[in-house]
């Protein structure tokens, strides 16, 4: 049985699906149950326990062959100190890894996470990774994930009524685009069939390396707008735009030093292109599925 944190989210609940899909009994854990009634209807067991409670985390992963372990990696825009909520769920995941016994896991991390510092909220997985990795008789796999594809959804106001995609980053700069679902497949393989022994690390690349430039070329393509740009954000304009939309001085600092972060090449991938570091789904298909989909429930003349 293998025990999958964060499943309601978007790689939880594709390792969990993954799982289920090869037979495998799965305890998809959550803060709420309800949100898991899809995993349930599939034949998860369903475990309600808040990721800061290390007793309802111990007694969730007891009995598990493996566990995925997840800290959200989506901002809380509003908080006042995110990696102070990072820590936490780390504390208590590892607290719960010591105390249930289990010797198997994955767990989710991010290209850059080999840096203490200058990596924006990376620097809460690369102390996750270290907290982790500590617990005596653990073996630990981490999956470090490009640039969420899913990021671009973030956009779609702005793409829709101005027919434009503002980002911090270089328009010419290639980023490990890697799709969300894909992440969390690969960490249910691997939870099922995969061999590690101590520490490991894998880096997940998406497809193929894509600029933000080429990734606006393919929405445009996709939804039929000829007039689709790019637009580079300055940082400091990014992080005035993002104290301004209400975020906590907090999380826009970080924001911004990430996007200083992948600019310097500060973040980025250290190993080399392979089969194994490799995903499936290209930025094409991503936007054929996801993006322009949503697109077109504003412009229904684009259906087509």
């Amino acid at each position: 049985m293998f025990v999958i944190t964060g499943a309601s989210g978007r790689t939880g609940r594709a390792a969990a699906e993954h799982l289920l899909a090869a037979g495998h009994r799965v305890r998809a854990v959550g803060r709420s149950a309800g949100r898991l009634a899809g995993l349930a209807a599939r034949g998860a067991e369903v475990c309600e326990a808040d990721p800061a409670d290390p007793v309802a985390l111990t007694d969730a992963f007891r009995g598990a062959d493996g566990v995925y372990a997840v800290i959200q990696p989506n901002y809380l825009p509003d908080h006042p100190d995110f990696g102070a909520f990072q820590d936490q769920a780390a504390a208590s995941l590892a607290e719960a890894v010591a105390a249930s016994g289990v010797t198997r896991v994955v767990g989710l991390s991010s290209w850059g996470a080999q840096h203490a510092s200058g990596t924006g909220p990376v620097r809460g997985l690369h102390r996750f990774e270290q907290r982790l990795s500590a617990v005596p008789g653990a073996d630990t796999l981490w999956l470090r994930a490009g640039y969420f594809m899913e990021n671009l959804l973030d956009h779609l106001g702005t793409a829709r009524t101005h027919h434009r995609i503002s980002a911090p980053f270089d328009p010419g700069l290639p980023l490990p685009f890697v799709c969300t679902r894909d992440v969390g497949a690969r960490a249910g393989e691997l939870l099922a069939t995969g061999t590690w022994h101590g520490t490991e690390i894998l880096e997940l690349q998406g497809e193929r390396d894509v600029s933000m430039r080429e990734a606006v070329h393919v929405i445009a393509k996709a939804v039929g707008a000829d007039d689709f740009t790019y637009e580079r954000t300055g940082l400091a304009g990014f992080h005035a735009g993002l104290l301004a939309a209400g975020v906590s001085a907090d999380v826009a600092a970080m924001m911004a030093e990430v996007g200083e972060a992948i600019n310097a090449r500060h973040i980025r991938m250290r190993q080399p292109r392979t089969a194994r570091t490799s995903t499936p789904t290209s930025i094409e298909r991503f936007v054929a599925d996801e993006f322009a989909p949503r697109f077109r429930t504003a412009h229904p003349s684009k259906a087509g």
